[in-house]
């Protein structure tokens, strides 16, 4: 998946880099142990139309290059994408679809979405 920010297209990747460091984002201290949530609470982030985890996710899934684009590039290229596309709801999909793509989480988030559609029913 490509996506435009500071008018040069990047190309996100889903691997092992992009867990670890969602795991960083998302981690959950329980007890003084601590470990990472990451796929599982920006997946779930993205199903609520959280904007703030579209910035989480594409952050993370930059994070293999050499050199990053900022936080503020970031949080710039998300809004830019809304007011040009009359929103963010194509990009949570895609996202989210991307995700479910990934060779290394593709079994988790059928987990999740199998336990979600069993909770629903």
């Amino acid at each position: 998946m490509e996506f435009i920010i500071n008018e040069k297209v990047y190309e996100l990747k889903f691997g092992i880099k992009f867990i670890r460091e969602l795991d960083k984002v998302y981690e959950v201290d329980y007890q003084g142990m601590k470990f990472g949530m990451g796929v599982n609470m920006a997946f779930m982030n993205l199903q609520q139309w959280n904007p703030v985890a579209i910035h989480a996710v594409i952050k993370a899934a930059v994070s293999y290059l050499d050199t990053t684009p900022s936080s503020k590039q970031i949080e710039k290229a998300v809004e830019q994408y809304a007011l040009e596309n009359d929103g963010l709801g194509d990009l949570f999909t895609e996202l989210k679809d991307e995700l479910g793509k990934s060779p290394v989480m593709k079994d988790t988030i059928k987990q999740m979405q199998g336990a979600a559609k069993q909770k629903e029913g």
